[in-house]
C-alpha cells in the first residue's frame, strides 16, 4: 500500500465518493477541496474557481474554442483544482425539448446513463447523450440531448492538458431545472400563469407554465450577440398567448448578463422578475 492510500484511509478520504461519480453532489465529491467549473459556448469559454469552502473565489473568460482556450489556460486551471478534476458546462450543440410520458421506472437515472434507449424508446438517438427533468405532478418532462461527438472532443482536449471531467452537463438545462424546482416549491408562485426564461451566454430556454403544468417550450443555443430577431421569434408566441396577469421569471448565468441587458423590452408591459444571483451558474453547479 502506497503512502497516499494510507493517508486516504486515515483521513477518511478513501470512503468519499469518486470525483466523477454522478450519484453524488459536487459538494460531496469535493469536500474542502478546490475545484473548477468551465462553461463552453460557441467561440467563447468562461470559468469559475471554487475554493475549499465551496465559494466562488475567482472567475475568468476568453474568446476561442475550448481546445484553444485550454491550451492557454490548462496549467492555471489544473493549479486551481485537486488532481485536475473539473466540471464542464456544455453550452453548444444541444437542445432541450418538452416531452410527455417518458419512463420514470425505478432506477431510470442510471438507465439513462447506461442504456438510454430503455428510458427514451423511439426518441433515442445513438449519436446523443441525454438528461431528464420530470415535473413531479404531471406527465411532462424536459429532455436535454447533446452531441456525443462534442463530449468526446472535449474529453480528448482535456486529456492533452492532464485534466479530467468530474461532470459534463448542460449549464442551461441545469439552470432551467433549478428554477423550475424553485417555482414548484413556492405554493403561490407555481399556481400562477408564468413565462419562465433562462439564459446562458447566447443560449435561451423559454417555458410556459400555467397552474403547475408545463405547456410549451422553446430552446436555442449559439444566439449571436444582439440578434433581436431570433430572440423575438422565440418569445413572440409566448407573449401572444399571455394575459395581463402573466408574470415573467428570468434567471441568467450571472447578474446583468446578456439577456437583461439587451432583450427585456421584448416582454412589453408584462411584469418581469429577475431572480438571478451573483455567480449564479457556478453556484447552481456546485450545489447540486
Amino acid at each position: 500500500m502506497e503512502f497516499k492510500d494510507i493517508k486516504d484511509v486515515l483521513t477518511f478520504a478513501a470512503f468519499r465518493p469518486e470525483s466523477d461519480n454522478p450519484r453524488f453532489s459536487w459538494a460531496q465529491r469535493f469536500p474542502k477541496r478546490k475545484s473548477l467549473i468551465v462553461n463552453i459556448s460557441r467561440g467563447h469559454c468562461s470559468w469559475g474557481f471554487i475554493n475549499r469552502k465551496g465559494h466562488v473565489e475567482n472567475t475568468g473568460e476568453a474568446d476561442g474554442e475550448f481546445a484553444e482556450v485550454a491550451t492557454q489556460m490548462g496549467d492555471q486551471w489544473r493549479a486551481g483544482t485537486e488532481d485536475g478534476w473539473i466540471g464542464i458546462s456544455l453550452n453548444n450543440r444541444f437542445i432541450i425539448s418538452l416531452e410527455h410520458n417518458v419512463s420514470r421506472k425505478k432506477g431510470w437515472q442510471e438507465e439513462l446513463r447506461q442504456n438510454p434507449k430503455t428510458v427514451l424508446g423511439t426518441k433515442y438517438d445513438r449519436t446523443k447523450r441525454y438528461a431528464l427533468h420530470h415535473n413531479p405532478e404531471t406527465s411532462a418532462s424536459l429532455l436535454m440531448a447533446c452531441d456525443d461527438s462534442m463530449v468526446k472532443s472535449i474529453e480528448e482536449a482535456m486529456r492533452g492538458h492532464n485534466l479530467r471531467a468530474a461532470r459534463i452537463c448542460s449549464g442551461l438545462f441545469a439552470t432551467t431545472a433549478h428554477l423550475l424546482n424553485r417555482i414548484a416549491s413556492d405554493t403561490m408562485l407555481k399556481s400562477q400563469d408564468l413565462i419562465i426564461v433562462t439564459w446562458l451566454d447566447g443560449s435561451l430556454c423559454v417555458v410556459r407554465q400555467k397552474n403547475g403544468q408545463w405547456q410549451d417550450l422553446r430552446c436555442r443555443s449559439g444566439i449571436p450577440a444582439g440578434d433581436e430577431a431570433t430572440v423575438s421569434q422565440m418569445i413572440r408566441p409566448f407573449i401572444e398567448k399571455a394575459d395581463p396577469s402573466t408574470r415573467v421569471i428570468l434567471m441568467e448565468d450571472r447578474r446583468s448578463s446578456g439577456f437583461s441587458a439587451s432583450y427585456l423590452n421584448q416582454f412589453g408591459n408584462l411584469h418581469v422578475t429577475d431572480v438571478t444571483e451573483e455567480n449564479n451558474l457556478w453556484n447552481i453547479l456546485t450545489r447540486n
